[in-house]
């Protein structure tokens, strides 16, 4: 049976008592869905490191497996994204984010590993954004439910350097795709701030100088400790987490190797309060 300890009152839990390298049972299938609804990311100690058709079938339990259009590390199976770093400053896990959300269908959620830790820092945190949307004052709510945004991979490649240089002429390729500000939550029927300084390029309808200021307001807002979690890693630790209700930031302090490896869930298009019929789920 598997153990749940929640770490903070908004995001976050220790689950144990399953292995991971092994194929599960449906009933823990579903208390690990149940606690990643409840929790938005969980988290695995002590697990065995997965070879790549172990990794593979976890992530299959919970959804198809996404093919990342970025591969920094080429890999035997395409579902496997590599992070092997030493120097992560400036190469965009150090800013909070929500993955690719420049893509029509972000991905629901991620599998990661930590194969290798940095022999000091290295640690993930991850924010809550249905408490950064619920901390709202109940006017800006009602005003961000009626916005929508564009998502683009231009801020990223504005601001980094490493990221521009590694896409090079791939960059007038990418997808760009527009999102509500809030998204409804396809299975809790939650609303979750959906803004994030990677991705978010412009809020559609709004003077440049109107949207600026209110993503500004909204990716400072997101950082508040009261809506985090923050893992430190070993060997062998696995995070899975909901990427339609969480960002997450990367903690760019460490100088030695480190390599984690996840796997990626086929996702869904984004659906905002002006397209649900209140009261319920997408």
């Amino acid at each position: 049976m598997i153990a749940v300890r929640k770490l903070t009152a908004s995001i976050g839990a220790e689950l144990a008592g399953v292995d991971l390298s092994e194929p599960l049972a449906p009933d823990d299938v579903r208390a690990i869905k149940d606690a990643l609804h409840e929790n938005l990311v969980v988290f695995f100690r002590n697990q065995k490191k997965l070879e790549d058709e172990q990794h593979i079938r976890l992530g299959r339990y919970f959804g198809t497996l996404d093919l990342s259009e970025i591969q920094p590390t080429p890999t035997a199976h395409r579902e496997i994204l590599v992070l092997d770093q030493v120097s992560p400053k400036g190469e965009g896990a150090d800013s909070w984010h929500r993955d690719r959300t420049y893509l029509e269908a972000p991905p629901m959620g991620s599998v990661l590993q930590c194969v290798k830790r940095a022999d000091l820092g290295g640690d993930t945190c991850w924010a809550s954004m249905y408490a950064a949307y619920d901390a709202l004052s109940a006017p800006m709510q009602a005003f961000i439910d009626t916005l929508s945004a564009r998502h683009s991979i231009e801020p990223l490649a504005r601001r980094s350097r490493k990221v521009s240089d590694y896409l090079g002429d791939r960059l007038k390729d990418f997808p760009s795709t527009i999102h509500p500000l809030v998204e409804v939550h396809p299975v809790t029927g939650k609303k979750a701030l959906n803004v994030n300084a990677n991705w978010t390029a412009e809020i559609v309808g709004l003077a440049k100088a109107e949207g600026d200021m209110l993503l500004g307001f909204l990716f400072d807002h997101l950082k508040s400790p009261e809506f985090q979690v923050r893992f430190n890693w070993n060997e062998g630790d696995i995070a899975f987490w909901d990427n339609r209700a969480v960002q997450h930031y990367a903690v760019a302090d460490y100088t030695s190797r480190r390599i984690m490896r996840r796997v990626a869930i086929v996702g869904h298009k984004p659906a905002g309060p002006m397209d649900v019929q209140p009261g319920l789920a997408a």
